[in-house]
């Protein structure tokens, strides 16, 4: 009784303070195919390293999307239990990721300074995170459908911004789950599964575009096999790198990387991917849900994935990263 009376204190009173702790996280190395430890590439990507985490701090885990920053040393997650997530990677001599290292923890709040961390299920699901650009930070939230501005960092304040007017008809799990701030400053956002009319596809997977006018346009996703869309990023290219997650009980859990076209980035459009590489057992494999870009001091393109484990016994968190090999 005396643990849900301060539960309902915390949820209900303002927090001036930004809390954030240093956590003890505990990283195991991992290779891309735990059957064949020779084997270095799929598709377009060379494996260069990754981890699987594990941590006794209260709350780790649900990790669904990340940002790096531009030298790929300092990561930046979110939750799906209302909390976020920072640490340092260090790379070894040949450039491949060796360890992950001064993590902290702390709690998303609302707009009334309350603590996400505490709140009910519905208000606490962060599934996508993207940087604006004026250095702020973009989360979206599923279940209740919204997205939040964190002008000073993911422990300090937020405030409203703008969903896409579509939004509100989306299915309680299958709102905003990918969110990518393109070359011209352009905020796109993948929907997980919010189905609409395509004269071309019958269906496909809402997807929305706003401008610098601030105005979303609609745009729509083919949808390709059982796979749906958990993340997105910008290549150096201008291009969009798109992560897309599949699960049956027969095939079990698959992911996939992809290419969007710059080019096909349009209002009205029915966006379609080109494969880049696909990730199925044997290889390793989880719930990934986010995925970042950065060029490394040689000048290769780096991709970095994470994966929510759903605080689920039976499932890891891991980060993981691949080189982009260059199109034959």
């Amino acid at each position: 009784m005396r643990a849900a009376l301060i539960a309902v204190l915390l949820l209900l009173t303002p927090i001036a303070a930004t809390a954030q702790d240093a956590i003890d996280l505990r990283s195991h190395p991992l290779t891309l195919n735990p059957d064949d430890k020779a084997q270095t590439s799929i598709g377009r990507l060379r494996w260069r390293g990754g981890f699987e985490l594990t941590s006794e701090a209260a709350g780790f885990g649900a990790l669904s999307d990340l940002e790096l920053s531009a030298d790929g040393r300092r990561l930046l997650a979110v939750s799906d239990e209302g909390r976020w997530l920072s640490a340092t990677f260090s790379y070894d001599s040949a450039g491949n990721l060796a360890a992950m290292t001064a993590a902290r923890m702390g709690p998303l709040h609302d707009t009334a300074g309350r603590l996400l961390s505490v709140s009910i299920k519905r208000r606490q699901d962060a599934e996508a995170l993207a940087r604006l650009p004026d250095g702020s930070l973009l989360v979206a939230f599923e279940r209740a459908h919204r997205l939040r501005r964190f002008a000073a960092g993911l422990g300090g304040p937020t405030a409203a911004f703008p969903a896409p007017p579509g939004l509100a008809a989306a299915p309680t799990n299958a709102g905003i789950e990918a969110m990518v701030t393109l070359a011209d400053g352009s905020l796109l956002a993948f929907t997980e599964g919010q189905k609409v009319p395509s004269p071309a596809a019958g269906e496909a997977f809402a997807v929305y575009l706003r401008g610098s006018d601030g105005v979303w346009r609609d745009l729509a996703l083919r949808p390709s096999g059982l796979f749906r869309p958990t993340g997105a990023a910008l290549l150096p290219s201008g291009d969009v790198l798109l992560l897309e997650r599949r699960f049956t009980l027969l095939g079990g859990l698959g992911a996939r990387l992809s290419r969007i076209a710059a080019a096909d980035l349009r209002p009205g459009a029915l966006l379609q991917t080109s494969e880049i590489a696909e990730l199925r057992a044997p290889l390793t494999l989880d719930n990934f849900e986010g995925v970042a870009v950065h060029q490394a001091s040689d000048g290769s393109t780096r991709i970095t994935l994470i994966s929510d484990d759903n605080l689920s016994p039976w499932q890891r968190s891991l980060v993981v990263q691949f080189e982009l090999l260059p199109r034959n």
